[in-house]
């Protein structure tokens, strides 16, 4: 597996990028470098890594089909080769320990030496994304926002808001589809319009009916959706939205220092989902324009796209999971705007403590009174 290890170009230690800085930064020597200088200065090796990833991709498929030949009377082979394909192994460039990953990682930090590799090939070709928006919130400001969310739950467990695990908190870049579109549209709707007086004892309603119509050009941008199956749904889109205003040209640099997901849901599998909400967009904002009525009812709707944009995206996003009563409780915050979400964890003990006191305090009260009326 063909990897991509970013390193300073004055001492040669792993060089990340720096949330705080916005530019890549040496730990080690304190160099700070800009984006434009990292991108130009590992051009040639990204290139080179590249090509060596396409030559071996053609060299395991090519292995992959003479294997298939063989195998096509053995079903347990079958199996044990789509084993094979959901792990990868890859060699770490700086200590060359080997470290196996899933299918989808694209970059992560090797187990033994620490330090940050991107998986080239796992981003290139058609899987590049087209643009991805850099971390903004470095670790420590990313844990203050956790801290925040836990200040005056009561209830907490005793060691969940813990050094040992705000550790476990990782950057992660996650892949999404973002879309968007212009329609003509043409609406034809019932308007209503409701009035009520009051003469002496008598109450009167008046309804008139209205034939509305509707054209114009309609844009939707930002439609959303993931690209990766398995993750946790409604942790990420609850810390959505994402300012895609400070979205970057996408380049393999910016997930030094993080872990990558590549995509493993194409376009055409989230299209209709897509273009269902995209309808519903459309005809809401249709029936905004018919503003001044007590109801208003489409009778017929027709549009047609005139333009229309994906964008394969990564997103930043701080990610860490809590095991409690053998459940696992995941928590996001995010990397850019320091939304965060999580179901925060309830302790039993401070729980029936808490109702101790409510009811000992109670029955004080209580006695108290009996004795004012003795």
């Amino acid at each position: 597996m063909a990897t991509v290890n970013y390193t300073c170009p004055n001492c040669a230690a792993p060089l990340k990028f720096n949330p705080d800085k916005q530019m890549f930064s040496c730990e080690y020597c304190m160099s700070d470098f800009t984006e434009k200088y990292v991108q130009d200065f590992f051009a040639k090796k990204e290139q080179k890594e590249n090509s060596a990833e396409k030559q071996e991709k053609k060299e395991q498929e090519k292995a992959k089909e003479n294997a298939a030949k063989q195998a096509q009377s053995n079903d347990s082979a079958q199996a044990e080769n789509k084993t094979e394909e959901e792990a990868v192994i890859y060699n770490c460039p700086s200590c060359g320990a080997q470290v196996v990953t899933t299918a989808s990682t694209a970059a992560t930090t090797c187990f033994y030496c620490q330090n940050p590799v991107v998986l080239g090939g796992r981003l290139s070709g058609e899987f590049k994304p087209d643009r991805v928006i850099p971390f903004k919130l470095s670790k420590q400001k990313a844990i203050d926002k956790f801290l925040e969310m836990c200040k005056r739950k009561w209830f907490l467990p005793k060691n969940f808001v813990s050094e040992k695990h705000f550790d476990k908190l990782t950057g992660v870049y996650f892949p999404y589809w973002y879309v968007d579109e212009q329609r003509s549209a043409q609406m034809v709707a019932k308007g209503e319009k409701v009035r009520s007086w009051t003469v002496g004892d008598d109450r009167y309603t008046e309804t008139k009916v209205f034939e509305l119509h509707r054209a114009g050009n309609l844009i939707v941008n930002n439609v959303f959706e993931r690209a990766l199956k398995g993750q946790d749904r409604d942790m990420l889109q609850c810390v959505h939205p994402y300012d895609l205003g400070e979205a970057h040209p996408f380049a393999m640099s910016y997930l030094s220092g993080f872990q990558a997901e590549k995509r493993d849901i194409e376009q055409n599998e989230v299209a209709q989902a897509v273009q269902t909400r995209i309808n519903g967009y459309c005809q809401q904002l249709m029936k905004d324009t018919a503003s001044g009525y007590s109801a208003v009812q489409i009778q017929n709707y027709n549009d047609k796209i005139d333009l229309e944009n994906w964008n394969y995206t990564l997103l930043p996003v701080w990610v860490v999971t809590y095991k409690y009563r053998g459940k696992i409780l995941p928590f996001a915050v995010n990397g850019q705007t320091g939304k965060t979400y999580g179901e925060l964890p309830t302790s039993a003990g401070k729980l029936l403590a808490f109702a101790a006191i409510i009811a000992a305090a109670l029955m004080a009260l209580g006695l108290l009174g009996g004795l004012l009326f003795l």
